[in-house]
């Protein structure tokens, strides 16, 4: 089996760490031994990541947990950055981005991994569906709510009504978390460190266009259940600001995009959406 290795900021996630996110990783998981996770600490996350940095008997469930990284010193470098970081010591052949907000479904990686067989490694973006609480950005994610705190997560009710989601159906569809091959996060240079939380996942989509990739595909089988925004809402440095957007827009048309404008309007006409593959 193909080796992944998660690339994962963290800023501000204390709680959701052990109990959402890397409880997740490690129980639903376990089927593939080659994995490993990389966390960036941006800093504001406690005690926690001190214990994964410097205690070999971390453990979840009287299980000890093996194959965590952590690197970074607390100062918050911003979500893109981070990520280049991670990649550096990534061992992996794939990366897979999610946020910590995110609880990994049972099968999230071996779907992934289905999903890309026989396809050049620098060919595909691979994203999952994820469930989420309220009706976020498209409509073609699960809506049922599990919880919007990680104190309030109802885990034994999602991991029951599982079964409810399955869909073995391939789409077109470009939202995190994504999953992408080493060579193409190579070919791509890794993810632009000037944006530093919002319009991250935008570039990165145009980034993969721009050096050749047309299969954007969602593996509906591969499912995350979305704490929903408390990754980027807890940033202060560019919320509620456009200068990211418009750092998009000016970006993309020097590169030859005269027709660039905010990627919510413009990506649909490059990409289309929701279209069955497979």
């Amino acid at each position: 089996m193909s080796s992944i290795s998660i690339l994962l900021p963290a800023y501000k996630s204390e709680g959701l760490l052990r109990k959402v996110f890397c409880r997740s990783w490690w129980l639903n998981g376990m089927e593939n031994p080659d994995r490993e996770l990389v966390i960036y600490d941006n800093g504001g996350n406690g005690k926690e990541l001190d214990v994964l940095r410097h205690d070999d008997s971390y453990e979840i469930d009287s299980e000890q947990v093996l194959g965590i990284k952590v690197i970074g010193d607390g100062n918050n470098i911003g979500l893109n950055a981070a990520l280049n970081e991670c990649a550096k010591v990534a061992k992996g052949d794939y990366f897979y981005l999610p946020h910590t907000d995110m609880y990994l479904m049972p099968g999230w990686d071996t779907a992934l991994l289905d999903a890309c067989k026989n396809l050049p490694p620098a060919s595909a973006l691979l994203c999952s569906r994820s469930i989420e609480p309220t009706k976020g950005h498209t409509d073609f994610h699960v809506i049922k709510d599990y919880g919007r705190e990680w104190n309030e997560f109802d885990e034994g009710k999602l991991l029951e009504d599982f079964k409810e989601y399955k869909d073995l159906s391939v789409v077109s569809g470009y939202r995190m978390p994504f999953f992408l091959h080493r060579k193409l996060w190579e070919r791509m240079q890794g993810v632009d460190p000037n944006y530093f939380s919002y319009c991250t996942d935008d570039d990165l989509v145009q980034t993969a266009y721009h050096v050749g990739v047309r299969r954007f595909w969602m593996v509906n089988n591969s499912l995350v259940y979305h704490l929903q925004g408390k990754s980027n809402k807890q940033q202060s440095v560019d919320r509620d600001s456009d200068k990211p957007y418009i750092y998009f827009v000016n970006k993309w048309k020097e590169k030859g995009y005269a027709e660039a404008c905010h990627p919510g309007q413009w990506h649909p006409r490059l990409i289309p959406w929701y279209v069955r593959t497979r």
